[in-house]
């Protein structure tokens, strides 16, 4: 059985624009940790945005194919890390107790690339396998989970809108993967013009939603493109409560070319994918593995590959991170900044945990309950021994047959009609596991009485074979 893994909760909340609180938790200690370390902090809200829209810029050029911008991307990001991280919580991040780290942001925060802030040794994404929650005080209670217990059904959506055929290319080529995964049960592909209903009425019947085609925001409004309109945070929120959403949204969403030019105009892509992230989160999705940006379909393919297979093989969902982010470094080199473009929003310790081995429970089990039954076949009482013997015959031991012969006319007698209805009951469980033994449909419910002769009968067959 996967052990648990431990992590650190951090939660940040926006007081003001010049000041955040930060509360570090530590597994098994919350309280603790709440009364010792929980601060309010100064916050350059001005300088960090200022940092962010830097930060952004440059892996825009990146993405674009520019080779040179990793030594700038090194510098803005240690500029963040000194501009935002007190000294307090620098000092416990630096401490590394635990491998995982789950951000607990408001929204207000969560445009801030804190996935790459440097600490002058690793990128924070890098050091660490990070998970975002994301805190809205305008909305109610969140839904109600799906249990994930194995084996998943996967809805792969592809293409939707028609114009991108080499997110087909990435379905199909995941399609294959993930049927041949232990995990998955079924998987459902809708690829090229799927409209919005196709989609609203795949979504609740799926475990996990696997999306390749765009994701875009309009007016600040993050949306999935479809044949015949816009999927949006405002429909998600909708169907809350209405739909049993799937448990883990993988969105290989490929934004709009418009998105680089809004980002020079200060439209923050991190805080719109986090409006619809949200609002999976609150519907009950457990996680929504989003992008930041117009993934190259390469880079797409290879992320997911590389993330299914670790997630199948029972990692957890930070470690199938890592995992897409190390393929796809060791493609296009750490350089190219070709990793940065993925983040992960839930819980970076959850994993795919398979049923008890059942076939061992069910051994044990039917251990105990064979051998209460053998005892039972040397009971005085007739009744005893005959149900001990349908017990034994129903599993598989025909050995017993000589042992229902001793009291063969007792059973019949039980087939008067005139006979108590318990021992009529009786008799008809005592022949329905005789006739199934010999290979024949029972007779009927256990209030059918047989024909006597053919109980005879029955039990001359099997006691012949």
């Amino acid at each position: 059985m996967a052990v648990a893994e431990q992590k650190i909760t951090l939660q940040v909340l926006w007081q003001s624009e010049n000041e955040i609180r930060v509360t570090p938790f530590k597994e098994g200690s919350v309280l603790e940790s709440t009364i010792k370390t929980s601060r309010t902090c100064p916050f350059h809200s001005q300088l960090v945005a200022e940092r962010a829209r830097e930060i952004l810029g440059i892996l825009v050029r990146a993405n674009a194919g520019r080779k040179d911008q990793r030594d700038a991307l090194v510098s803005a990001a240690q500029n963040i890390y000194v501009d935002l991280l007190p000294a307090f919580l620098k000092e416990k991040l630096e401490e590394r107790s635990s491998p995982n780290l789950l951000l607990h942001l408001d929204r207000q925060l969560v445009g801030i690339p804190w996935e790459l802030l440097h600490d002058g040794d690793a990128f924070l994404g890098r050091r660490y396998r990070i998970g975002r929650l994301v805190s809205d005080s305008g909305v109610g209670g969140v839904s109600m989970q799906r249990a994930m217990d194995p084996p998943l059904s996967v809805l792969v959506v592809a293409d939707p809108s028609g114009d991108l055929p080499s997110a087909r290319a990435e379905a199909a080529e995941l399609s294959e993967l993930l049927e041949d995964a232990p995990m998955v049960s079924d998987v459902t592909l809708l690829a090229g013009h799927v409209t919005l209903r196709q989609f609203r009425d795949a979504l609740g019947s799926h475990d996990v939603l696997h999306y390749a085609g765009h994701a875009e925001s309009k007016s600040g409004a993050a949306h999935l493109r479809l044949a015949d309109g816009e999927f949006s945070a405002s429909m998600l929120d909708q169907l809350r409560g209405r739909v049993d959403f799937p448990g883990l949204v993988f969105l290989n969403g490929c934004g709009s070319a418009g998105d680089t030019v809004r980002l020079s105009e200060g439209v923050d892509p991190l805080a719109s994918m986090s409006d619809i992230a949200a609002s999976f989160l609150m519907c009950g999705v457990r996680h929504v593995v989003g992008t930041l940006w117009d993934v190259r379909d390469v880079v797409a393919r290879q992320f997911a590959r590389a993330f299914y297979g670790s997630l199948s093989q029972q990692d957890t969902i930070g470690a199938a991170m890592a995992a897409g982010r190390e393929a796809v470094i060791a493609e296009h080199g750490e350089e190219s900044l070709l990793w940065t473009s993925h983040l992960l929003y839930g819980d970076p310790t959850w994993r795919i945990i398979p049923p008890r081995n059942a076939a061992l429970d069910d051994f044990v089990v039917l251990a105990g309950i064979e051998h209460k039954y053998r005892t039972d076949l040397a009971s005085p009482d007739s009744s005893t021994r005959l149900m001990a013997a349908a017990m034994l015959l129903r599993l598989g031991d025909r050995s017993v047959v000589g042992t229902v012969g001793k009291d063969l006319e007792l059973l019949i007698s039980w087939l008067d009609h005139d006979a108590p209805q318990r021992e009529q009951r009786l008799a008809a469980h005592v022949v329905q596991a005789l006739a199934t033994a010999a290979g024949l449909n029972p007779p009927g419910p256990p209030d059918t009485l047989p024909d006597p002769e053919a109980v005879r009968a029955l039990f001359a067959r099997l006691k012949g074979v």
